[in-house]
């Protein structure tokens, strides 16, 4: 529960940043999200042959309190893994001596598919495989705990190959594209 209670968090900060949802809106999710964490509560889907995938559950439960709070569909889904797929790896930046975990997101452009990891606290590298062919960008999200807090987000940005120095202010996303068969390293956010 407290896992989900995070994804949602993280996926809500992003959503409330891209002027998906406004801030109300966000709090409203947040607050719901809260509730059902504390109360142990864990949506099952009400359909035929209903998955116990955890993703699919998280995503389901995202999409009904993203349409109840916003009156609008789910922001995102998990691509389906099939064969021909490719991976985007490189290495987190943080600005401390240590890395926090973090939820590490790879968004489809022009799609609402997207795929992540989660790395653990120290974890400098990161892979994420099984992409569809396509433009993506890559966001990470502190997970929290172990003195780092949560919610702070990332990205590969043109500030990234700038050198992440005072004189970088360009902090559009960088397209990353995934080819069949292939890793896209270097993407570092």
């Amino acid at each position: 529960m407290k896992k989900l209670f995070l994804i949602l968090s993280a996926l809500v900060l992003f959503a409330t940043g891209c002027g998906a949802i406004d801030e109300q809106q966000a709090e409203k999710i947040l607050s719901g999200a809260a509730q059902t964490t504390i109360a142990g509560v864990t949506f099952v889907p009400e359909t035929p042959n209903a998955t116990q995938d955890v993703n699919v559950i998280v995503q389901q439960t995202f999409a009904a309190m993203t349409a109840q709070a916003g009156g609008g569909g789910p922001l995102a889904t998990p691509p389906v893994p099939t064969p021909g797929t490719g991976s985007i790896s490189g290495q987190l930046n943080y600005p401390a001596d240590a890395l926090p975990a973090m939820y590490v997101t790879a968004y489809q452009d022009g799609t609402q598919n997207y795929q992540y990891v989660i790395t653990q606290q120290g974890q400098g590298a990161y892979q994420i495989s099984n992409l569809q062919p396509g433009v993506y960008h890559v966001i990470a999200y502190t997970i929290g705990g172990g003195g780092f807090p949560a919610g702070l987000a990332g990205g590969y940005t043109q500030a990234v190959p700038c050198g992440l120095s005072v004189n970088c202010n360009d902090h559009s996303l960088i397209d990353v594209t995934v080819t069949a068969g292939h890793d896209s390293s270097g993407v570092n956010p």
